[in-house]
């Protein structure tokens, strides 16, 4: 069966850079080796004594058969002085696990088409995504592979790309095309939920381009002013407090760095309030952002392919956009309390920002679940209310 490869640009402009990384994936979290790397590093002349001292067999799966023991530091035990991998050197690719071999490559499959990507919790791989330039060509490959698929409906497949469209439109803020995006999800869960035909959501999208070229989606966005500070400076300890209960050790120093800006924002009063974060946002980080303005668009362009909204986790299209904009307000607060922090922003503090954030993220499997919950906790339940986290 001939099916498609589906590659963007950003995945094959990456390049591990080894131990310049500012964030080893070498280091403190549990690097899990399959049985076949297994036995072929213990056969390894040059390899047999290191893999003795630092490989526990823990037999879990076939994929995780063992594990790399972890110094004192919680560097892998076959980093030379270097900080170099030495399965890498002294025996090639071929002999990596499964999982350092293709980490932070990902992929996921569609209608029987493979779609590569790259995880922002590697440090390189935000850097590649979200500031080299042409990161989002796309080249598409043909495949043979007879492996059963279940068909995308039709409902995913429009507000997918209409919702990818929305966000690229251009000379529109992204907060704008935030918002209609959030209006196309309202149509397409009803088309899901069986009660419109799937040209509904045609239609929607239609109208709210003409929404914007003549200015009522501006009007619109403008209109939902209702005051949640309160409720979303609650959101915003609350997630940052649970992220801090992760106990995986590979960026705990970068994440307290998040820790230290929002603190010293409270300094004085040992207050912080959203009016300082948006404070800063517009004072600190706006400025600073000048330069890569297209920062946002190009997340939002990632999130939508890397997570294929709308079908995340299960979700219905209106949580799964509830949960988009709970992450792009999370970012947003973390770049504005760090260009407090540093007074502007360098490249580096926005990697940091957005590879911490999406590193902690990951590591909390019911991440989704949590948010809404915190969301109907905080009466973000309905369009209007969750907009508010874009002002």
């Amino acid at each position: 069966m001939e099916k498609a490869l589906i590659r963007p640009s950003f995945v094959t402009q990456f390049s591990c850079i080894g131990g310049e990384c500012e964030d080893s994936c070498c280091y403190g979290w549990n690097i899990h080796i399959d049985k076949q790397s297994y036995k072929k590093t213990l056969a390894h002349k040059d390899l047999k004594s290191l893999a003795q001292t630092n490989l526990k067999k823990v037999k879990k799966s076939q994929q995780q058969w063992a594990q790399v023991v972890l110094d004192a530091k919680g560097a892998c035990g076959f980093l030379d002085s270097k900080q170099l991998c030495q399965i890498h050197a002294k025996a090639g690719e071929e002999l990596l696990s499964n999982t350092c071999k293709t980490y932070p490559r990902m992929s996921h499959m569609k209608d029987g088409d493979r779609y590569e990507s790259l995880s922002l919790s590697c440090p390189e791989a935000a850097r590649t995504i979200l500031l080299k330039p042409d990161a989002f060509q796309f080249e598409r490959m043909s495949v043979n592979h007879n492996k059963a698929f279940k068909s995308t409906p039709i409902w995913a497949k429009k507000a997918h790309d209409y919702t990818i469209q929305l966000l690229l439109k251009p000379d529109q803020p992204i907060e704008h095309g935030l918002t209609a995006v959030g209006i196309l999800m309202k149509t397409t869960e009803r088309v899901a939920n069986g009660e419109l035909d799937s040209s509904a959501i045609d239609d929607m999208f239609q109208q709210l381009v003409k929404l914007s070229d003549n200015g009522q989606l501006k009007e619109h966005f403008e209109g939902f002013n209702k005051d949640t500070e309160t409720q979303k400076m609650q959101a915003f300890t609350s997630i940052q407090l649970w992220l801090n209960t992760n106990k995986t050790g590979r960026g705990r120093s970068r994440f307290e760095q998040i820790n230290q800006a929002i603190c010293a924002m409270a300094e004085g009063d040992n207050k912080i309030s959203m009016g300082r974060i948006n404070q800063a946002w517009q004072d600190e980080a706006l400025p600073a952002l000048a330069e890569h303005q297209a920062l946002f668009s190009r997340y939002l362009f990632y999130y939508c392919y890397h997570m294929n909204f709308p079908q995340v986790d299960k979700l219905t299209p209106s949580q799964a956009f509830r949960v988009m904009l709970l992450d792009f307000f999370m970012l947003r607060c973390y770049l504005a309390v760090m260009a407090a922090h540093q007074q502007g922003l360098s490249e580096h503090d926005i990697i940091l920002c957005f590879q911490v954030y999406h590193t902690n993220r990951q590591h909390k499997a019911n991440y989704s679940d949590y948010v809404l919950q915190l969301l109907d906790k905080g009466q973000f339940e309905d369009l209007a209310s969750i907009l508010t986290l874009l002002s």
